[in-house]
């Protein structure tokens, strides 16, 4: 269902977003990242994000191995704490050590997912420039 939405929605608005992105992910191809990131969090969907994204970033003339380098971008969960696994960790936890902060973007989940989607979009863009 989430996909299928996202798909739909991406695919209503491809040709506005092909203008406003073209420019920018031509100049500066990381941006690519920066853009999966955040539609990732706003579908809740990693699976959703790529389909939705992988393709403009092929419209656009992207490198496929730089869209297969940045797939761990698509891991955007951690920016807000509203998937279930995060809120169930928040809840179980009795330490106190994984909380949500004063602010809503302020959480025991920023540093390690942010963390671990640098390091895999490094990580695969190294590999994805070997192998592909």
């Amino acid at each position: 269902g989430v996909a299928w939405m996202a798909d739909t929605f991406f695919q209503t608005h491809v040709d506005a977003l092909e203008a406003e992105l073209g420019d920018v992910v031509a100049s500066a191809p990381w941006a690519y990242a920066i853009v999966l990131l955040i539609v990732s969090k706003l579908v809740n969907s990693q699976a959703a994000a790529l389909v939705a994204i992988a393709p403009i970033g092929l419209q656009l003339g992207i490198d496929p191995a730089v869209i297969v380098g940045f797939y761990g971008a698509a891991y955007g969960y951690f920016i807000l704490p509203t998937y279930p696994s995060d809120l169930a960790c928040i809840g179980f936890d009795r330490t106190g050590t994984t909380r949500i902060g004063k602010f809503v973007v302020n959480h025991s989940f920023l540093i390690p997912g942010s963390i671990s989607v640098l390091t895999s979009c490094i990580v695969g863009s190294i590999l994805a420039q070997i192998l592909l």
